[in-house]
């Protein structure tokens, strides 16, 4: 394993320990804090309590009563061109409350997405870049579910290729019949 290339480094490594068990080594990627990350993490949008969707207070009613009745030319068959401009101003109507309907429910979800994918990609490549010049510290551990708790180790290591040395030779020990480090280490929270 050690001299095959990889395509992806930040895979997770299982590690059968002689007595059957399976552990899970892996770097993490989680925010030191996990107070920040509950923080963050439950941004959810409030949908407005009235509901309703009013363009300018203006309702079709309105429209409609804008209409001139065709009554007062001398041009004869008033109701003729007033019908064929009633159809023409309830085509717009109709066209223009698709285009807003286009964009509220397809367009704008579609660019707001757009944007959260590049800001979720600039501050993933900020981080990374920040941990790399504050030499912060990489999270290694490995996991194992006992019934319905997860026990877990962590090690922290400075750098990037230390930090996958780390979790393959964690591995390495694991499979060779190593403890785990239980003394001091040792957590558990729900799986």
């Amino acid at each position: 394993m050690r001299g095959t290339p990889r395509l992806w480094p930040v895979r997770t490594i299982e590690a059968t320990v002689p007595g059957g068990d399976t552990w899970a080594v892996r770097v993490a990627w989680l925010p030191r804090w996990r107070a920040l990350a509950r923080r963050f993490g439950g941004w959810r949008r409030r949908r407005r309590e009235d509901g309703g969707f009013d363009v300018n207070g203006a309702d079709a009613g309105d429209l409609v009563n804008a209409v001139p009745s065709g009554g007062g030319g001398s041009g004869g068959g008033g109701l003729g061109s007033l019908g064929d401009e009633l159809l023409i101003i309830a085509v717009v109507f109709i066209g223009i409350i698709a285009a807003i309907a286009l964009f509220w429910w397809v367009l704008l979800p579609l660019l707001l997405l757009l944007v959260d994918i590049v800001v979720v990609i600039l501050l993933a490549v900020v981080a990374a870049v920040a941990r790399v010049l504050f030499r912060r510290p990489w999270t290694v551990e490995a996991s194992r579910a006992v019934g319905d708790v997860e026990e877990y180790f962590a090690t922290d290591v400075v750098g990037w290729k230390a930090a996958l040395r780390t979790r393959d030779e964690i591995a390495d020990k694991l499979r060779a019949g190593y403890p785990p480090p239980i003394v001091g280490t040792l957590g558990r929270r729900p799986a």
